[in-house]
């Protein structure tokens, strides 16, 4: 399946230097990397991807890793894009690991947000009972949908990252641009793990020291997959890229220029 995508800078693909593609994490969307990546493609053309079943691209009633592989491996493809770095966040990192190790040659080197190769308990059960327990037919205004998730979901900053995945399908009604039911029937598969080899391409792992997905096991782990990994801590949660935006850029900049040297 082609992704839905957006290439941004004014570097043809086949010219510069190798492209960097950006995968974004569960209910996500690449909207949320428009900021970061517009920044990088300055040195080079940075696509961003909207995973299946988030953002625009299709509607799918499978959602694995190996088929979102796939879904990655297709849009490389559709845009000629021989190699890339790639860069994931959450669920983006795992399928851009498990590309890595099915198609070592399509990937130059890895970064790696807040994410390991390793099983989860599920997350985010509540914010998918939150968002399902919604009839979004009876808002007229987002600020009315927020309203109602504020019981549920008291964080702000995870309400506008959830609402950012709202738009409305006609004018007078609201949907979520994710495919929530499937998205809720998956979520075991997605914080799961698959076999991973050891992966020789250079890593860089970016994560969160206020977050439990990467510190302990989750960076040996890391470690024993990646022969050539970089490390880099921020003073962040999950979804560091959007609290520590400048030090995210810089950690990015500074792996990326290393492959260039």
């Amino acid at each position: 399946m082609v992704l839905f995508h957006r290439v941004l800078g004014a570097h043809p693909i086949d010219r510069a230097a190798p492209p960097l593609v950006v995968l974004h994490g569960l209910l996500g969307s690449s909207d949320n990397w428009q900021t970061l990546g517009t920044r990088w493609a300055t040195d080079r053309p940075v696509v961003l991807v909207d995973q299946r079943n988030h953002g625009r691209s299709p509607h799918h009633p499978n959602h694995g890793y190996p088929d979102m592989v796939v879904d990655l491996l297709d849009t490389m493809d559709a845009l000629g894009i021989r190699q890339a770095d790639i860069l994931g966040h959450s669920m983006g990192g795992k399928t851009a690991m498990y590309f890595t190790d099915r198609h070592p040659g399509r990937c130059r080197s890895l970064i790696v947000a807040d994410m390991a190769p390793v099983a989860y308990p599920p997350h985010h059960l509540h914010l998918f009972d939150a968002l399902a327990a919604l009839d979004l037919s009876s808002f007229g205004r987002r600020s009315e949908v927020e309203a109602a998730l504020t019981s549920s979901i008291p964080e702000a900053g995870v309400r506008q990252f959830l609402l950012k995945g709202l738009y409305r399908s006609d004018p007078a009604r609201f949907a979520w641009r994710f495919n929530l039911p499937v998205l809720r029937r998956h979520l075991a598969d997605m914080t799961g793990h698959r076999p991973l080899g050891e992966i020789p391409a250079p890593a860089l792992s970016i994560y969160g020291t206020r977050s439990d997905y990467v510190v302990g096991r989750g960076m040996d782990a890391m470690k024993a997959h990646f022969p050539q990994l970089h490390t880099c801590a921020l003073d962040a949660g999950h979804w560091l890229h959007a609290e520590q935006p400048q030090a995210f850029d810089a950690a990015v900049v500074d792996f990326l220029s290393r492959q260039e040297a």
